[in-house]
């Protein structure tokens, strides 16, 4: 099946809003590439969360954060009451207190500790909790498992679900009889796409990654920095995977 046109414009939208906008020290709304994606107001109406980007043109718009202002401040720099990039889903509280969560999937493909504290922006404290796009009444679903040709490790892609709602796909090498990892230990996708949309291994005991041409250059971008050290190669198939987006037998 061919992605249709309606799915290409959505993934282009989501895809464009999981980049992290960083070439400019100083943003403001009149700015001509300035694009709000959202704006929030708190209860009593004296802070504004504005979320917002920046027009890369052909690539998207490249989300540069969230801004906590006061009315008059919204036509200073945005960037000094900016959140990261890496805080998502900021919400209100109450008029003094908004909640944000920090997406710590970067780091636990970094390998780095996740550095996760209350802030406070424009006299606006900010609770901060992890997210790592697996809720609590999530079950770990098996997507495949596969024993390699010498017989030493198994590939196994597995995400997390509620039947409705899917974590991003994680894959993991483990040595046969091991246990598996909580998160993947070579490649964990985003909640935008899996890229990876299905592997085996080859007869030279090295990973083939099946996807299709418009995901293929982002499947460098996810793979976990302490990797196993196995091989991979990329496989473009758009006939059976042009119109996926999840990982798919």
């Amino acid at each position: 099946m061919k992605k249709s046109f309606a799915w290409v414009l959505l993934f282009c939208f989501l895809y464009s809003c999981n980049l992290v906008d960083t070439r400019r020290a100083t943003v403001f709304i009149t700015d001509k590439d300035y694009f709000q994606f959202s704006k929030l107001y708190s209860p009593d109406s004296s802070m504004i969360l504005i979320n917002y980007g920046i027009d890369h043109g052909a690539f998207g718009y490249g989300h540069a954060g969230t801004a906590i202002v006061k009315p008059n401040d919204t036509l200073k720099d945005l960037r000094q009451f900016t959140l990261p990039n890496t805080f998502t889903d900021v919400k209100w509280i109450d008029n003094k207190t908004a909640i944000a969560l920090y997406d710590i999937t970067p780091d636990l493909r970094s390998g780095s500790i996740s550095k996760i504290s209350d802030k406070e922006i424009n006299g606006i404290k900010i609770v901060v909790k992890a997210n790592d796009y697996i809720s609590d009444n999530f079950k770990r679903k098996i997507e495949h498992s596969e024993l390699s040709p010498d017989g030493k490790n198994v590939l196994v892609a597995f995400r997390y679900t509620d039947g409705t709602t899917f974590s991003p796909i994680q894959i993991s090498i483990i040595s046969k009889g091991d246990s598996l990892g909580k998160y993947g230990n070579f490649y964990i996708g985003t909640p935008q796409s899996d890229y990876v949309l299905n592997a085996t291994w080859n007869n030279s005991n090295q990973l083939i990654f099946y996807t299709n041409q418009f995901d293929s250059y982002m499947i460098q971008y996810y793979l976990v920095d302490a990797r196993p050290a196995i091989p991979y190669s990329i496989v473009i198939d758009d006939k059976k995977y042009g119109g996926k987006y999840l990982w798919t037998e």
